[in-house]
């Protein structure tokens, strides 16, 4: 789970995660990790002074003892006497050492004078000492044994009797054999029988035969560990002690000095945001605190106080500033639905005209357009096309774009061809033009009767033409200069005949120039290939199309140019028996679908349509002619025209309906869920939801008064 924010956490949470919990916490986690350290040096020095002293009176000890014998008696005779008879003696019989057999052996060693001599001095001088052992032994190399000679150790498990021997490692034997007499002599070892033991020890004769007598003494460890260990207790519990005083201490400083001083900090900045958001009068709630710290913490509070009094002066100039924008986007909202409206009307301009279909569009960069678009009738077969381009952005391309827009039109009703047009708006532009901005221009004029489109170019984007059954390609016409850049200049006009089905695409350098957020242009291959993908679709489609196109390539980057569109449909003057061939009116009735299907089925059949496909199409034209009948004219009736087309490569039916009922666009209803049962399913809108899932392609559009529903179904 995420973690909890503090205004998220409870009380007991905000305790247990608060600044003086924290300090204990860290406090108590630095003592322990400082006493730990001190307890481990303190006895590692404990332990090596004890040890030290251990040694030292273990040597001392066998010194004394040797020193002592020396001037007594001779230990060497019975020393070889019992080596002469433990070497005697065979690996089966050494084994034996301990039993009542073996000491037999050595008893004339135990009944001798001077045994009972070293045996009692030796006695004494342990018994006066702290060492657990004092004795006098042989250290054998050559069978890796110390054998003993005296020992007056009474403790019944730990006395042996002489000539009695255990085995003795290879180190510890060479390190007493080859003593050079500097330092202390001692070995450190551990048994199973004795524990931790230190040896220390003098010779006690001479040497002979890899052997060597010894006087040694020993002293247990354990009791120094026992010492270690009672004294790790006492600091323990003295460092409990000191650690929770020390941490209770240091924690209740750090409250007053750093918590209590940062809690009111955050206390007064709660309050001002509440004060700001409540919208009372400015206060000062970071002047008023008594902060007297003499730190950091101190120079926050004086920061914060200052920062108070910045905001509430920013606050008052923003606040001044949000006036002006608002006022400034009211206004430039005002200029958005000025230069909208200057603009005609592009959604069913001419509906009395259907030898022509036109659709145009503009999209500022900014608030406030420059580009503009224009078309308009001179009379009942004349229609004027304009599309233009005016430099630079906002405002002032605005007011130049829409003086430009009046000044065109004028001249063009006024009987003006194209250049002659252009030619006197450039005039009129360069004399006052101290601004010295420009405008490029695409104006055209198209003859509805012939389809002759006459036009002249002022420096704009090269038109892009589209005959029937062809592709959407660039017309690179002589191109003029630039209206208002410079007085004088002649332009040239040309002529294309469109032919009755021909689209012509008009833009501004918006379209080719978008760019992505690589820097990378949409371009006019792309635009070129956008235009043929789409086809002979209607010029409301063949724009949306475009326009998508280029937001997608867009994406998130920012827009710096205008987009303006313009698109037409010469549909020309078709005769009555060709159109009838493929078009039938009747009445938008239930009991007319039979006669609807006839007529589609008899233009399928003779394209050799599969009857799988021929059956998904009669029943979307089922469904489309019966919502014409239940809806369209309701509760009155009307007339209703199907009419059928087919394309070739690839092949595919196309059936369009149409109506002059009221305007409704049935693919905007939301498909209905069919995974839901039955009973929970919402009336209505399966129809025409099995249209679209069964028709490759199904569209709207409400057009010179009607409601235009095309179905196409690929073969």
């Amino acid at each position: 789970m995420p973690e909890k924010s503090i205004r998220e956490m409870s009380a007991r949470e905000r305790a247990r995660h608060s600044l003086a919990s924290k300090a204990f916490r860290a406090t108590m986690l630095g003592t322990v990790v400082l006493g730990l350290v001190t307890l481990l040096a303190t006895q590692g020095l404990y332990f090596y002074v004890l040890f030290s002293q251990h040694i030292g009176e273990a040597f001392s000890l066998s010194r004394s003892a040797a020193t002592v014998l020396g001037e007594v008696v001779d230990t060497e005779p019975l020393a070889r006497e019992v080596m002469d008879t433990y070497r005697a003696l065979s690996d089966e019989e050494r084994v034996q050492t301990g039993t009542q057999d073996y000491r037999g052996r050595f008893a004339r060693v135990t009944g001798s004078a001077d045994y009972r001599e070293i045996y009692t001095i030796l006695g004494a001088l342990l018994s006066s000492s702290e060492a657990d052992d004092l004795y006098l032994a042989v250290l054998d190399g050559q069978t890796s044994a110390i054998v003993y000679v005296c020992d007056p150790d009474e403790r019944e498990t730990l006395t042996f009797a002489p000539g009695e021997w255990e085995p003795l490692g290879g180190l510890e034997l060479e390190k007493f054999l080859n003593w050079d007499g500097n330092g202390r002599l001692y070995d450190i070892s551990y048994t199973k029988n004795y524990g931790w033991l230190c040896t220390a020890g003098v010779p006690a004769g001479e040497s002979a035969e890899g052997a060597q007598c010894f006087l040694l003494a020993d002293i247990s460890l354990d009791n120094i560990l026992h010492r270690m260990r009672a004294f790790a207790l006492e600091y323990l519990l003295a460092l409990l002690v000191i650690m929770f005083l020390f941490a209770w201490l240091q924690t209740r400083h750090m409250r007053k000095t750093i918590i209590q001083p940062i809690n009111a900090i955050a206390d007064a900045a709660r309050d001002y945001v509440r004060d700001r958001r409540a919208g009372a009068a400015a206060a000062e709630h970071f002047s008023s605190l008594d902060i007297r710290t003499g730190d950091e913490v101190e120079n926050l509070g004086m920061v914060m106080a200052d920062m108070e009094r910045d905001l509430s002066e920013y606050m008052e100039d923003l606040s001044r500033a949000v006036a002006e924008r608002e006022r400034i986007g009211t206004e430039l909202s005002l200029a958005t639905r000025i230069q909208a409206a200057m603009l005609p009307d592009a959604s069913a301009p001419f509906p009395e005209h259907s030898d022509f279909r036109i659709c145009a569009s503009m999209t500022p960069a900014k608030e406030v357009g420059g580009d503009f678009y224009d078309f308009f009738l001179l009379d009942d077969r004349r229609l004027a096309l304009v599309i233009a381009d005016v430099s630079g952005k906002g405002i002032p391309a605005a007011l130049f774009m829409m003086a430009s827009k009046i000044l065109l039109q004028e001249h063009v009703k006024s009987g003006c061809g194209p250049a002659r047009a252009l030619a006197k708006i450039n005039e009129q532009i360069c004399l006052s033009n101290r601004e010295e901005m420009f405008i490029t221009v695409w104006l055209g004029i198209l003859d509805l009767d012939t389809g002759v489109l006459t036009a002249c170019n002022a420096g704009h984007e090269y038109p892009i033409l589209r005959q029937p059954n062809g592709d959407f390609e660039l017309v690179k016409d002589k191109h003029g200069f630039v209206i208002g850049g410079m007085a004088d200049v002649p332009y040239t006009e040309y002529e294309l005949k469109l032919e009755p089905g021909a689209r012509l695409f008009v833009y501004s350098d918006g379209v080719p120039e978008a760019t992505d957020a690589h820097g990378e242009l949409f371009g006019m291959e792309r635009t070129l290939r956008t235009l043929n993908r789409v086809g002979d679709r209607d010029p409301q489609t063949i724009l949306v199309q475009v326009h998508e196109a280029v937001d997608l390539f867009v994406g998130e980057a920012p827009r710096f140019d205008d987009m303006t569109m313009l698109c037409v449909e010469y549909v020309g003057q078709r005769t009555e028996e060709a159109s009838s061939m493929n078009e039938l009116t009747l009445e938008a009735k239930i009991e007319n679908i039979p006669t609807v299907t006839d007529f589609i089925d008899a233009k399928l059949e003779a394209l050799d349509c599969p009857m799988k496909t021929q059956m998904q199409i009669d029943m979307a034209v089922d469904e489309v002619f019966s919502n014409i009948a239940n809806y369209a004219y309701a509760p009155s009736s009307g007339e209703a025209t199907v009419r059928f087309s087919c394309e070739e490569a690839p092949r595919a039916a196309v059936i369009t309906f149409l109506d002059r009922g009221v305007p409704y666009n049935p693919l905007e209803n939301r498909d209905p869920d069919v995974t839901l049962p039955v009973e929970e399913r919402q009336i209505g809108g399966l129809g025409i939801f099995l249209v679209k899932k069964t028709m490759d392609v199904v569209s709207y559009e409400f057009l010179d008064g009607k409601n235009i529903l095309r179905i196409k179904k690929y073969f």
